[in-house]
Parts: structure tokens; sequence; C-alpha cells
């Protein structure tokens, strides 16, 4: 009887592979390894070159909208001063955009994706009358002492909103929301943080989400319609309800403690 020997597998993985190609990637990996490894080193070690561009937006500022991609703090002044702060390593300077139009500024600091340790950062005063919108990347918001509403969001970081009035959205992907306003209403929303706000004044709505973290409201001694439900947390309601009221709360956290209490 004639046998006949099984034809070997010479796929990749099996033993039919020649060990010259097991060596091959085992070295393409391992170099691979080693070149992330050095240039994270090489990102700590290289120095970050810091650079400030000044600005003074002259005439009557309506709406100041701010791009960037680090921290922003913002007060109100008798007119719109801002200090850019750009830092980077390698590759260049950040790109910093400055445009003054009909009343309406916007500020716009871009890194592109090869720049090392790249931010752009605000600071200043702002015409107490101008709408303020602020959108980052990482970094927090504090704005303070607008009356005009704010627009604040930022993807790490804190928002503060400090005796601001008129209509106020603030979001945060990774952060706590804090503050203080009137005469407006409130959206407020943050994936991981807790929600402080005392919103006084005229208003008709009032809400705030957040998906980890304590959510405590101080609010006009009034009837509301108040929704509150946390997945995991104690509820505290001590203002009066009414579901026909005109103001109404709206409060939700997937996990933590809810407050809504008068003013004194």
């Amino acid at each position: 009887m004639t046998s006949i020997a099984p034809t070997p597998d010479l796929r990749p993985g099996t033993e039919g592979e020649s060990p010259s190609r097991r060596r091959y990637w085992l070295w393409a990996v391992g170099a691979l390894v080693l070149l992330i490894g050095a240039l994270i080193l090489a990102s700590w070690l290289i120095p970050t070159t810091t650079a400030t561009q000044s600005e003074t937006l002259d005439g009557p500022i309506g709406r100041l909208e701010i791009f960037v991609t680090g921290g922003v703090s913002l007060v109100a002044g008798d007119q719109t001063e801002l200090t850019i702060t750009k830092e980077w390593q390698l590759a260049g300077e950040p790109t910093v955009e400055v445009t003054n139009e009909n009343g309406e500024a916007r500020v716009t600091g871009d890194c592109v994706f090869y720049q090392i340790r790249c931010a752009t950062s605000v600071t200043g005063t702002v015409a107490p009358d101008a709408t303020i919108v602020v959108k980052t990347s990482a970094g927090s918001i504090v704005v303070s002492g607008v009356r005009a509403g704010v627009d604040l969001e930022t993807s790490a970081g804190s928002v503060m909103a400090e005796d601001v009035m008129g209509q106020a959205r603030l979001r945060s992907s990774s952060g706590h929301i804090l503050g203080t306003s009137s005469d407006g209403d409130v959206d407020a929303e943050t994936s991981s943080g807790r929600i402080e706000l005392t919103v006084l004044g005229d208003f008709s709505s009032l809400a705030a989400t957040t998906s980890a973290g304590a959510i405590d409201l101080t609010v006009p001694d009034d009837v509301y319609d108040v929704d509150a439900d946390t997945a995991a947390g104690s509820v505290a309601i001590q203002v009066r309800t009414d579901s026909a009221a005109t103001r109404r709360i709206v409060a939700a956290s997937s996990a933590g403690s809810i407050r809504v209490v008068p003013a004194p």
C-alpha cells in the first residue's frame, strides 16, 4: 500500500510558517513599540515654547466668539482686551486669527495634527453687553459679569458662569458646571461632574443633566413644575411644586443626589 504524507499548512500562524518570518514580525512590533515610547519620552523632554498675543477690539462688541484648544477666562470690563497665549513643541507656532466686523468679533486658535503639546488659550476683559460664545477642546471656561447671555462648551474641563445675565447654555464632556445667573433660561449638561447653579430673576426653564454627579440648584422662592430623577441617589425638592406652574425645572442624574432649594 502506498501512503501519502499530508501537505504542510503554510498559512501564517501555523506550524508551516518559517522561523525567519516569525522573527521578522517580532522585530517589526518591537521596533514600533520602541518608536512610540521614544516619541512619548521626547514630548516630555522637549521644552515647551510660549508666546502671547494681545488684542484690543475697538468699537461696541455685540457678540464675541472664541474657538480655541485651551482654557478661557473672561471678565466684564470697560472694553474688550484679550491676551492669547500660544504653547507648542516642535512643528511651529499655532495659528491664531482675530476678526471684528460690524460688532461681531471672533478669535480662532488652531493646532494642526502634527504639532506636539499645542494649545491656545484666552484671558481678558470683554464688553459686558456682548453675547459670549466659547468652545474649547481641552480646558476650563470661566466667564463673569456679562449681561447678554453665554454659550460655553468644553470637551475636558469645568465651566463656571459667574454673575451672568440672559440665556445660558453650559456644556462639559468631563467637568463640573458651576455658577450664578439671572433673567434667562439655563440649560446645563455634563457627562461627568457635579452641577451647582444659583438661577435667580426671571426665567421659565432650568435644565440640569449629568451622567455622574450631584445636582444642586438654588432658585427664587416660587412655584415650579419640577421633574427630578436620579438612578442612584436621593432627591430633595424644597420649593413649592405644581404641574401647572409656568416655571419648569428638569434635573436628571444617572448617579448622584438632586437638591432644589429656594434662595434665602
